[in-house]
């Protein structure tokens, strides 16, 4: 047995498995180095620090950490690595309502889209991504975007651009009892072109700071116009607009697409419009959100995360409005409802309990060795959220708006690679209402 007060001297460092990723990339995230001299406690916590920093690039499946004693006070330190698949087309089955229990809920299987993607990640071994977007069905959506992580030699800028045209055959033009409200027709109702671009600056392994602006020209047919003129202000039936936007972020989890330790904090500040396009609109809005998970024993966990936004106008078009219902903001327990507003808070909370902790199967018959290993988890979650909205422009068909919702209920989590995420949960409202729900990311 090794006492604590041992010290490792690192007098080589090998990284293999490598193939495609360059070294530059892998010894952006080391936090050991040849030649350190570490207590053996600090060294393990800088090892698994490393190994988390790794695998949050998304470049690889398994990162397997080890030392060994060649000399007295002489250690090899070997960092083996499992290369992804970067270059893969995945097949886009997406349902058009808001989740997957409207879909089920309006059993219509025309409400669905279908394509490709074909992402091209780690492209040159930089960690850089070029994805391409193609769609069809229901809604239609061609995109494009390249992604560079880093621009310059000691790594900490990095750049991103975007291009996409969408149209759409529905539109949610409004609420009602604090439920959407949606036109149809086999005509596309909706279109929309956007581009994009963002520079970000890294400062060390946690924080990143970044500015954006983006372009988006908005269009609908008359009828959404004529049954909403606040859909897009005065009656209008096209919007173009600029945004900018800043935002910093402190990410510490232990494991980015499910964390199990560690916080995150991010902060935003955003101005819709900056006046250079006519009629555009003008909203300032700021939002936060501070996440936060613990292990509270072994295969016990706890999570939590506050958000909230704070808006400076109440007279934005109704397109330009965001509350609960939008994205992943919600209450669990209120899938069906929309509750929009100008300013939210929101807090979630989960304990979870591992049912089954990360397991490895292999596959020996699988032909790609890249898909031979396959880890995979289970974890039950006893949940409660809630959140409130302020509504001052459409508090008279938004009645959950202005009060405190409140939802409940336990969950599975189904985690393993490639950033899959599956949750099944059973929730309740305050109103008693309660149904299985299906996710398709973290919970928090």
């Amino acid at each position: 047995m090794r006492a604590q007060n041992e010290v490792i001297i690192i007098s080589q460092m090998i990284i293999t498995g490598n193939k495609i990723t360059r070294m530059s990339i892998i010894q952006r995230e080391l936090l050991i180095h040849e030649n350190d001299t570490l207590p053996l406690l600090v060294f393990e916590r800088a090892a698994e620090r490393t190994r988390e920093n790794l695998m949050n690039t998304n470049l690889f499946n398994f990162v397997t950490i080890s030392h060994q004693l060649i000399a007295p006070g002489q250690s090899v330190v070997v960092i083996d690595l499992k290369e992804r698949w970067y270059i893969m087309p995945i097949p886009i089955f997406e349902l058009v309502d808001r989740n997957f229990n409207e879909w089920v809920k309006s059993g219509d299987w025309s409400r669905v889209n279908y394509g490709f993607y074909l992402n091209w990640d780690n492209f040159r071994g930089r960690n850089e991504s070029v994805r391409f977007q193609f769609r069809w069905g229901y809604s239609q959506r061609i995109g494009i975007s390249y992604t560079i992580p880093y621009i310059n030699k000691n790594q900490k800028e990095g750049l991103s651009f975007g291009f996409a045209y969408s149209r759409n055959r529905e539109a949610g033009y409004a609420v009602s009892e604090s439920k959407q409200l949606l036109y149809q027709d086999p005509h596309f109702v909706r279109k929309e072109i956007y581009g994009g671009i963002k520079y970000s600056q890294r400062s060390g392994f946690y924080n990143t700071t970044s500015i954006a602006a983006d372009y988006r020209y908005n269009s609908i047919s008359d009828t959404i116009a004529e049954l909403n003129p606040d859909y897009l202000g005065q009656g209008r039936t096209s919007q173009e607009l600029i945004t900018i936007s800043w935002q910093f972020r402190r990410d510490k989890r232990d494991f980015k697409i499910y964390p199990l330790k560690g916080y995150l904090f991010d902060f935003d500040v955003v101005k819709n419009g900056i006046g250079l396009m006519k009629n555009e609109p003008s909203l300032l809005y700021l939002s936060s959100q501070i996440k936060y998970f613990y292990q509270m024993a072994p295969r016990w966990y706890f999570a939590t995360t506050v958000k909230g936004k704070l808006s400076g106008k109440s007279d934005a078009p109704y397109f330009n409005q965001r509350g609960f219902g939008f994205g992943n903001d919600f209450v669990r327990g209120y899938e069906y409802y929309v509750i929009p507003g100008q300013n939210f808070i929101l807090n979630r909370s989960s304990v979870k309990f591992a049912l089954l902790p990360t397991r490895v199967i292999s596959l020996p018959w699988s032909v790609l060795e890249k898909f031979r290993t396959i880890p995979y988890a289970f974890y039950m979650n006893a949940n409660f959220d809630m959140g409130y909205t302020r509504d001052r422009q459409f508090a008279n068909d938004n009645p959950l708006g202005n009060s405190w919702q409140f939802g409940y209920g336990l969950g599975i989590d189904y985690v393993t690679y490639y950033n899959l995420v599956m949750r099944v949960e059973y929730s309740f409202n305050k109103f008693g209402e309660n149904g299985f729900f299906l996710h398709f990311t973290a919970p928090i």
